[in-house]
Order: C-alpha cells, then structure tokens, then sequence
C-alpha cells in the first residue's frame, strides 16, 4: 500500500514538472513572413526591380516580393541598394530616383520617397536621419552630393554636396565615410560631420575606392582600376589617417567585393574568389577557388563562413544565386530577379 502511494504521487509529480517545464518555454510572435532569412537585391531594368527572400535553410525561396505584398506595386527601376533602420528597410531604385520604404519583416508598403535624389546609390542612418549618397550626371564627377531625409516625417533637408564622386557611405561614431570611387574614376574618401554637415577631411589613395569594411576600431578601403596594382587601404578610425597602404600583385588588377569574417579578408576578381589572413603584409595571387558556374559575378558577401555570390548572367534574363562552402563546394543555386546586385540578411 505504502508502494503504490509513492509510485502515485511520483507520478503527479512527474506530470506537473514537464508541464511547467513546457510553460517555462517563451513563445514569440512572428514578425512577418520576411524573418531569418536574407534578400537577394535584383537590379531590373530602368523600370522595374524586385526582391527575392531566401528562408534560413534555404527551406524556402520566394521572388518579387514586393508585389506580392502590394498589390502589383513595384519598388522602380535599377534597385540600387537597400539600408535598414529598425523595423523599416529601405530600397534605393536609382532608375526612378526614388526609395520605397517597408516593413523588413512583411515587406508591407509604408511611403515611398520620391523627391531630393539625382541617381541615388547608398544609404545610411546616424541619430534619425537617412543619408543617401547620388551619382547625379555620369559625366560630372563633380556634382554628386548626400541625401538628408528627416525620418520621423520623411521629409527631405538641405542636401551635402560633395564635389567629388559620392558612392558607398557608412556611419561610423557618429561620422560619414563616403567613398569617392566610382566604376575605377575617383581615388579619395571624404569624412563627414553630419550635424554641421561639412567635410571634416579628405583622403587620397592610389587608386578608386570601390568597397570598405569597419573592423576593430580600422576602416579598410578596396582600392582598384583597371589598368593599375589593386591595394587595401587601412584607415585608422581614432585618427581618421591612413594607418597602411597594401599593395596587391600586378595579376589582380581591378580586384572588387571586399568582405571581412574572422579576421580573414575576402574578395573578387572576375569569378576568382581570394582570401588572406588580416594584415597580411602581402596578399597572396592564389584564388581561394574558382567559381566555374559564374558567368558575370555582380553581388557577393561572406557571412558565417559561407560564401554568397549573384550572377547577373546576360542582365537581361533571370540571374542565379550561387552558395559556396568557404573551400569552394558548391551547396546550392538558386534561380532569382534580373541583374541580382545584393545580399540583405534578416
């Protein structure tokens, strides 16, 4: 009798610890159907972009987006870039001089910006406000100019002119670093102070800025042409002065993509992927490998040692994303917009 007792009450006692224990569990809403994934960014023609989202796992692959959120809306043409802040993404279509605004979870229409722009390229936010760089005439160098865009009202402020190249801009303690490199002419970065809106300094290289990377209190500048030496510009954040200059070997002219993942930096050229431990004194001519399947490698990003690369095929029909091991082992190919130009991880 005294058994069958104890075996009872170990039993209640059993069945009340795993329901508290599933009680104990949190559950989260989901924010949308756009979470744990990343956008592929497809550049279009001079009409139309899109947006593809890829699930984690690649359990999932939806296009156009964006459509199908709104009704047959579209973002504009030549999908430049995309910035976050928050909750909300923003889409620079450069064709139609414009950013469309969503929800990044829902990819639900929120405004669209449509005045201040002259062929806008990227974006970023410091302390409520969008700064978007523009390229204005290709035939100018000397007329680009910032974006400023007040977001609690989207409303558009006096502008930051540049004269020089305006391209690739981050935010970085409370400063603007804007490359002035575009398609090999250029070969500065302006500093901007962004609440006096003035150039605070100006940096030369040898060559045109076309990609950077904010790693441990140091900027690093992809530098490239393509008849010169490509180099790798270090730039010291504390002192805004260039802290080394490292020049590449004559057989990688007009290298491109610069990413950096576990103090290893990575980039491209042509189809070669290349990568070298940090501050490596010289860089080394032999490709991490070689992506075969590539035919025009126009997007490119290395996260979690997996490496992402959009193929724009011939620009006009469907582009590919193509997933690579960090050794070169092709995982997965994904059919995607025209022109993919971009990765945005959610």
């Amino acid at each position: 009798m005294k058994c069958s007792k104890l075996f009872f009450v170990a039993i209640l006692s059993s069945v009340f610890f795993v329901s508290c224990v599933k009680d104990d569990i949190p559950t989260y809403p989901s924010l949308g159907n756009y979470e744990n994934g990343f956008f592929v960014l497809n550049e279009g023609n001079a009409t139309k972009g899109s947006v593809s989202f890829v699930k984690n796992g690649l359990t999932s692959v939806n296009n156009n987006i964006f459509e199908a959120e709104n009704a047959g809306d579209n973002i504009g043409g030549y999908a430049q870039s995309i910035f976050f802040d928050g909750e909300k993404a923003y889409i620079i279509s450069n064709g139609s001089n414009k950013i469309t605004v969503v929800n990044r979870y829902t990819f639900k229409l929120i405004t669209k910006i449509t005045t201040g722009f002259n062929v806008p390229r990227f974006g970023t936010v410091i302390n409520g406000r969008a700064y978007v760089t523009n390229l204005g005439d290709y035939a100018d160098l000397t007329d680009d100019f910032i974006t400023v865009i007040k977001l609690s009202n989207n409303t558009i402020e006096a502008p930051i002119p540049l004269a020089t190249i305006g391209e690739r801009i981050v935010a970085i303690n409370n400063k603007l670093y804007v490359s002035n490199g575009s398609f090999g002419s250029g070969n500065s970065l302006t500093i901007v102070n962004p609440d006096t809106r003035t150039i605070i300094k100006t940096l030369l290289f040898g060559n045109s800025p076309n990609s950077m990377v904010e790693n441990n209190g140091n900027l690093y500048v992809l530098c490239s042409n393509y008849t010169n030496n490509s180099e790798l510009v270090k730039i010291n954040l504390t002192t805004d002065e260039i802290a080394s200059t490292t020049p590449f070997a004559s057989s990688l002219v007009n290298a491109q993509n610069l990413n950096i993942e576990n103090n290893t930096i990575y980039f491209t050229q042509d189809s070669t992927i290349f990568s070298d431990p940090m501050n490596s004194a010289t860089i080394s001519e032999t490709p991490l490998f070689v992506a075969p399947q590539v035919v025009t490698l126009y997007g490119f990003t290395v996260k979690n040692n997996v490496v992402y690369i959009a193929d724009a095929k011939d620009y006009v029909s469907a582009g590919k994303v193509y997933i690579y091991s960090s050794t070169g082992t092709l995982s997965s190919d994904i059919t995607v917009g025209v022109s993919p130009n971009g990765f945005y991880f959610n």
